[in-house]
């Protein structure tokens, strides 16, 4: 099971809020003596690195004064440093003093959300959308597409769902809506907005091509293939790809292999048609093809970034470590953000030059303040990946010094604490998580899962998985651990169903390890076979899968695994 978050925090994605220039000129240092002396210490300590102390000076400063550009200032500053209880407190005071100002309404319900404050958020943004000045369909088209790429996609539905009037609301909104849902793993109710938008706008190529992925997602080849057809005719020039895409989302691989050939000699498609075939070799394992097209691309100059990178995957999944090693830095030397520091970092850790590694992520988040918690949770990964637990754990807790009650770093120190062998204290801090955010389906999904994979309480684990899974009920991730609960309960049959499900929704290789091990204990062992080795060509590093593969076949891990 893939417990990963997702994308980027509400928390990073406000940071352009106080960017602005009218924001910008509004976080100027108050004019009084008195305000300027309770916050000059709260500057220095930002100067000194000091982001906690800080956020708490700033707060204090902002509680004791009317002035609305210490509530602003107060509030940017503990967002950016990752302090989200002092952001919170501080945006309510910057409301407070505020009332009508929309940016204090949007940053307090986007810190909400973050701190899965749901009723508050939701009055929250239910204000936000009644005032005078607010055109809801233009602020929904900047909110919804916003939080749809954030790890708060689940909250925000939570949230929006019910506010969002569907008998006015627009067409645009009602596709940002859906494409919400589907975020949310929400498909089914994601699917009755997408219908109530094409009522509206029947010939909109966009929303043909949202449900056309809703109806593959959900099963319905045939009708998926046939709605993006129809959204290629309909906008020949936008939705040219429409029928490639349904067709790798139902992992009808040649048949999508095919239909990218012919788009190469479409006048205008061919750059994007390339792209797309080197992604869809990457993705089925044919290296030779892909490190082809993206050196191809490479030369050609078209996005370069891009190409260098996955070539560098490919040839760090062939084993040359040292090439992969160069383009990583070739990119991190033209600027390039996390992706490929973390790539490098975990190479130079293999290496045994571990300080050299994790020094790349250091560098990255002096230069990038408001990206500190993800720094963290990455070099945790990493120590967690080479085995040194105990430092993943301190170096988290490190972090929570500095980002107090970060749900991020709670969360992320419970998987390090269980990664290293130590499961009742992961445990507990779920349960302790699961106290603070209690309908929050990660949390109850992450505890349930830890219960089962540890044959503990497994009565209660699929209590917590049955809940996660009501929320987001099209969660690869938590059909998974549903799938792997009953199975642990002793109902392989059962289990099946909703595991081949789970693949075929993420075609994540931990799932395809459950899946094949159920399928093995419940006697399909050639079934079992076939889905690994489908599975180790996409992923052919997944540790779970070769470990799984190893376990059960008595074959050693490896590349002759990949032939199970």
């Amino acid at each position: 099971m893939n417990l990963a978050t997702r994308t980027r925090s509400v928390g990073l994605l406000l940071l352009p809020l106080f960017a602005t220039p009218l924001v910008a000129q509004s976080l100027a240092a108050p004019g009084s003596n008195d305000a300027t002396s309770r916050v000059a210490p709260a500057e220095l300590a930002l100067e000194r690195g000091e982001c906690r102390a800080a956020s708490e000076v700033y707060l204090k400063a902002a509680a004791a004064s009317k002035d609305p550009r210490l509530a602003t200032r107060a509030t940017g500053v503990a967002v950016e440093c990752g302090h989200l209880p002092v952001a919170w407190q501080a945006a309510l005071r910057w409301r407070q003093i505020d009332p009508e100002n929309i940016d204090a309404l949007r940053a307090a319900g986007l810190i909400g959300l973050e701190l899965w404050r749901i009723p508050e958020t939701q009055d929250i943004f239910r204000e936000l959308l009644s005032k005078p000045d607010v055109e809801p369909d233009r602020a929904l088209a900047e909110l919804l597409p916003l939080l749809t790429g954030s790890e708060q996609s689940t909250a925000a539905w939570r949230v929006f769902a019910p506010l969002v009037v569907r008998e006015t609301a627009s067409a645009e909104t009602l596709v940002a809506l859906a494409r919400l849902g589907i975020a949310a793993d929400d498909l089914a109710r994601a699917s009755e907005i997408a219908a109530l938008a094409r009522k509206r706008a029947p010939a909109n190529a966009e929303l043909l091509q949202l449900v056309a992925a809703l109806e593959a997602a959900r099963g319905n080849a045939a009708l998926a293939i046939a709605t993006a057809t129809d959204a290629a005719k309909l906008d020949p020039s936008e939705a040219s790809f429409a029928v490639a895409e349904i067709l790798a989302d139902l992992d009808r691989n040649e048949e999508a292999h095919r239909e990218l050939e012919r788009l190469l000699e479409e006048p205008g498609q061919r750059a994007e048609a390339e792209r797309r075939l080197a992604l869809l070799a990457l993705s089925t394992g044919d290296f030779d093809e892909s490190q082809r097209r993206f050196a191809g691309r490479l030369q050609s100059s078209t996005n370069p970034a891009e190409a260098l990178f996955y070539l560098a995957l490919i040839a760090e999944r062939r084993g040359d470590s040292d090439l992969a090693l160069a383009s990583y830095r070739r990119l991190i030397e033209a600027g390039a953000g996390m992706a490929p520091r973390t790539r490098a970092a975990a190479i130079l850790i293999r290496k045994e030059r571990r300080d050299e590694g994790l020094d790349l992520l250091d560098d990255y988040a002096r230069r990038n303040r408001g990206e500190s918690v993800d720094v963290a949770v990455a070099k945790a990964q990493l120590l967690s990946d080479a085995g040194a637990h105990v430092e993943a754990v301190g170096l988290i807790d490190a972090a929570l010094a500095r980002h107090p009650e970060h749900p991020h770093l709670r969360y992320q120190r419970a998987m390090a604490l269980e990664r290293g062998g130590r499961t009742r204290e992961a445990v507990r801090d779920f349960e302790a998580l699961l106290r603070a955010r209690p309908e929050d389906p990660t949390v109850l999904n992450a505890l349930g899962y830890t219960l089962s994979d540890r044959r503990l309480q497994l009565p209660r684990a699929e209590q917590l998985i049955r809940r996660a899974v009501a929320v987001r009920p099209d969660s690869a991730a938590f059909l998974d651990s549903l799938g792997w609960v009953l199975y642990r309960r002793g109902n392989p049959r059962a289990a099946v169903p909703i595991l081949e499900r789970a693949w075929m929704l993420s075609h994540d290789a931990e799932i395809a390890a459950h899946w094949g091990e159920v399928l093995w204990a419940a006697g399909s062992e050639a079934e079992a076979r076939t889905v690994w080795a489908r599975a180790l060509a996409r992923s052919p590093d997944s540790k779970p899968l070769s470990e799984t593969i190893a376990r059960l076949t008595g074959k050693p891990r490896g590349k002759e695994s990949a032939e199970p």
